[in-house]
Parts: structure tokens; sequence; C-alpha cells
């Protein structure tokens, strides 16, 4: 390669050598030091997937005794809150909320598990 002319592969491959000099000025003589740095390679395993079957869904669904727990948990938990705010109609409009509130939470996890 001609003298003056360098590219990004070249230096990449031929870093220049780094010189340390000491801040403070000595009697010895300073020796130049160079870094190396090495780089492990990294191992990459490559599986086929097109050979796998296809991962099997399980097929749990939620009971219906579980639906039931989750809506009327909910109904229950409003009830009580709406009776501390708001006597016996608070408690009315709490239970409807709150059951449906179940409700949407039911039918939004249903198939997660």
């Amino acid at each position: 390669m001609a003298s003056g002319i360098y590219t990004a592969t070249s230096r990449a491959f031929n870093p220049a050598d780094e010189k340390v000099i000491s801040p403070i000025e000595t009697t010895k003589s300073t020796v130049p030091v160079s870094r190396t740095h090495l780089v492990q390679p990294k191992t990459v395993s490559v599986s086929s997937t097109s050979a796998m079957s296809p991962p099997v869904q399980s097929q749990k669904k939620r009971s219906l005794a579980r639906e039931a727990l989750i809506v009327g948990g909910s109904a229950g938990a409003g009830a009580a809150i709406g009776a501390v705010a708001g006597g016996g109609k608070g408690a009315g409009i709490g239970a409807v909320s709150g059951g449906i509130a179940g409700l949407i939470y039911d039918l939004a996890t249903r198939n997660k598990y």
C-alpha cells in the first residue's frame, strides 16, 4: 500500500501503536507501550426448525366454577366498596359494576390459562 494512504480495513487489521507518555518528567527513558485486544469468536448454533413439529398448545379451559368465582368475587368486592362509600344503594351499584368488571376480566384472560 502506498505511504500515507490508509483505509478503514487496513487500520482495523493493523492498528497503530499507542505510546504512553508520563505526565511527570523523569530522568528515566520512556518505553513505548503497545496494547493488543484479543476477541474470542462467538459460537453460534443453528438448528432447522422445519424438521421439528410445531408446539402443541394445551387445551386447558377454565372451568365454569372458576369463572363464577371470578365474576362473583368481583361483584362481592364491588358491593363491599359501594356499601362503605354509599350505603345500600351504593352496594347495589358496586355489585353490578364489580360483576361487569369481573366478567370483562374473565373474557379477556380466558385463553391464557
